[in-house]
């Protein structure tokens, strides 16, 4: 017997205010302090050197034979500085605007954990390379003679940049130890020696789910929540929950909006994308058939899937002929990547045909979609 259309994908975006994001603005207003007090002591140094050169160079002649003057070389005149504070102010720039603008997808696209330790670390990693940028461009004042010396000295700030960036893509002790003070006396310490460790990829989790059992726990309520776990997730049996995010507006979703309460079996929220929210009040959490965990659970962890794959639930490649088609594609991908049973998959989108949520029907497209994706490509198909 065809089951009742109960899946619901998506949602819209809203903004949450993740417990990390304090320190990464605290870090933004120490930056800020710390750039202009920089600034200040290396503008004097400049003057300095400057009024030494004009000092030197108009002495009078005494008659004697005197050194020839020497060349002084202004650090931001040497070829390569720009070119590598531009580098090196970019990457700074890069990832403060990326983890501010949206943090829990910053911690996900590097694999940072959702903890105080993971935020710590990520602020750190800003931190080191928002003050090499200062320094970098803090030093393009200064004067010396050497030009050797100067260019090897610019160079070590690029070279600083990638090995900092490496480590933290591994998740390793950055090794710098640095505190910075702002203007307003706040301070903030990097010691250079925490490290996390990384989330897996989701690529290896994916053959996890798919050999994973459904009858994992004493129930299909449980056995759906260690599925959930496998995949690093966690579920929410609060359903109103999820709504506080991702709403029923018809211009967010027009899915959902169609969708009554008791409709609902599960969802996936991009805005909270490592929670699964679910309906205890659906009857096939009960009936021992398995069905919720082959079919529900594995159809919103293809929607996670596809967002840690594009970005996003809905990218270009689900569209046929104008057509969103991302619910038919996330089936297929649910059925081929995650273990999903087949016959489940199918009967519940006919039922929901049936009842004018056609979205849900797979054909060649949305196979051919789903494949597309697991490759990497999320662009329209050619």
């Amino acid at each position: 017997m065809p089951r009742k259309r109960g899946m619901s994908g998506g949602g819209v975006a809203a903004i949450v205010v993740a417990v990390f994001l304090v320190p990464v603005l605290l870090f933004v207003i120490i930056m800020g302090g710390y750039a202009i007090a920089a600034n200040a002591i290396f503008a004097n140094a400049m003057r300095d050197a400057q009024q030494n050169q004009t000092s030197q160079e108009t002495q009078p002649e005494t008659g004697q034979e005197t050194e020839p003057a020497v060349k002084y070389i202004k650090m931001s005149d040497r070829p390569t500085y720009k070119t590598t504070y531009d580098y090196v102010n970019g990457k700074y720039e890069q990832y403060s605007k990326e983890a501010l603008d949206d943090l829990q997808g910053f911690m996900d696209k590097y694999r940072i954990p959702n903890s105080d330790d993971g935020g710590k670390y990520v602020t750190d990693f800003i931190a080191v390379l928002g003050k090499n940028a200062v320094d970098l461009k803090s030093i393009g004042d200064t004067i010396g003679i050497d030009p050797n010396e100067m260019d090897d000295q610019i160079a070590s700030y690029k070279t600083t940049t990638d090995t900092v960036e490496a480590h933290f893509k591994k998740g390793e002790p950055l090794d710098v130890q640095l505190t910075l003070k702002g203007s307003n006396g706040e301070t903030y310490t990097v010691d250079g020696q925490n490290s996390v460790e990384l989330k897996p990829l989701w690529a290896d989790l994916e053959p996890k789910i798919a050999s994973a059992a459904n009858n994992l726990g004493a129930n299909d309520a449980e056995s759906a929540q260690t599925i959930v776990e496998l995949a690093g997730l966690s579920i929410n049996w609060d359903m109103n929950a999820g709504m506080q995010y991702c709403t029923k507006s018809g211009s967010n979703n027009p899915d959902m909006k169609a969708l009554d309460d008791n409709e609902t079996f599960a969802f996936y929220c991009p805005v909270t994308p490592n929670v699964i929210y679910a309906n205890s009040s659906a009857p096939d959490w009960s009936n021992g058939s398995g069905y919720a965990q082959s079919a529900g659970i594995r159809h919103e962890l293809a929607h996670h899937a596809i967002h840690m794959y594009c970005g996003t639930i809905q990218p270009p490649v689900v569209v046929q002929d104008g057509v969103n088609r991302f619910e038919g594609v996330t089936n297929s991908y649910a059925i081929k990547y995650l273990g999903a049973n087949a016959g489940w998959i199918k009967r519940s989108a006919q039922y929901a045909a049936q009842n004018h949520h056609e979205q849900y029907l797979m054909s060649d497209f949305t196979d051919k979609a789903a494949e597309a994706i697991h490759s990497g490509q999320c662009d329209a198909l050619g």
